[in-house]
């Protein structure tokens, strides 16, 4: 019987202790709080990792920019050294002379140009390429991307990572190589060249990483709307809207020439009338 009352009294004992309620559950619950915290840590870090570092929303008009940057000279020397991506869509309306062979659009000094091949609505890329000596002379290395047709909203995507270039038409890679030499680099920033195609560049993103062929058809899809135009929301779409294409043939706007008048006392008269 003292046995039994021993037990019994330990076993009160323990089932009351005061260690069980004020430790153990505060324990668990810090526990608890350290996980949510770190799985909040790790879902932000994914989230942020897909998410381009530089954002242009636009629309910039390419005949005649307000400001002719697109790509500043922070965002180039942070995130486009040796790895990088860019994508943008282009509304190109018309050229001025349709019988050029490239019309420029834009340039990265020293490293990249970029214009546009009105006949054959083909995109061209041409790589500066690293002189092997400092008496050597290279030439650009062309990189032609097609299907980028006239008055439609295009989105045009670059991969670069060391030599290899993958170049994308809406999400859809069209054409991969690698150049012959590493293009020059430079720290300048990357800007239109204007006066010379009537158009809107927007949505322009920059990432510092090599995006793959799955994250490119996923941001497609994400920044452009049901007509493949980029999705700017309603007010700057009202915007695009109201912009108005130049008169090629009469720059002054005033064509018709001398207009006609007559004094109060003339009547016309037509014979059909």
């Amino acid at each position: 019987m003292p046995l039994f009352g021993l037990t019994e009294g330990i076993t009160r004992t323990f089932g009351q202790s005061p260690f069980s309620t004020a430790y153990i559950v505060p324990a668990v619950l810090g526990i608890i709080g350290i996980l949510l915290l770190i799985l909040i840590i790790v879902t932000v870090i994914q989230l942020g990792k897909g998410r381009p570092a530089k954002v242009l929303m636009g629309p910039i008009d390419l005949y005649k920019p307000p400001s002719p940057v697109v790509v500043d000279r922070d965002t180039t020397l942070k995130n486009m050294s040796a790895t990088y991506t860019i994508s943008f869509f282009l509304t190109l309306d018309a050229v001025p002379d349709m019988r050029a062979g490239v019309t420029p659009l834009l340039t990265w000094a020293g490293v990249w140009n970029l214009g546009y091949a009105t006949a054959d609505e083909t995109l061209v890329w041409s790589f500066g390429q690293t002189p092997i000596s400092r008496f050597s002379v290279d030439k650009p290395e062309r990189i032609f991307l097609p299907q980028v047709p006239l008055q439609r909203c295009t989105q045009v995507t670059m991969t670069f990572e060391g030599r290899s270039v993958d170049l994308y038409v809406n999400g859809t890679l069209i054409k991969s190589t690698i150049l012959e030499n590493l293009p020059g680099s430079n720290t300048s920033s990357v800007t239109i060249v204007g006066n010379g195609i009537i158009g809107k560049i927007s949505y322009i993103q920059v990432w510092p990483r090599r995006l793959t062929v799955p994250e490119v058809a996923n941001n497609y899809l994400e920044t452009s709307d049901s007509q493949g135009c980029p999705y700017l929301g309603p007010e700057l779409l009202k915007t695009i809207g109201a912009i108005s294409l130049p008169n090629l043939f009469c720059p002054s706007g005033n064509c018709s020439g001398t207009a006609p008048v007559a004094t109060q006392s003339q009547v016309w008269e037509f014979p059909y009338a």
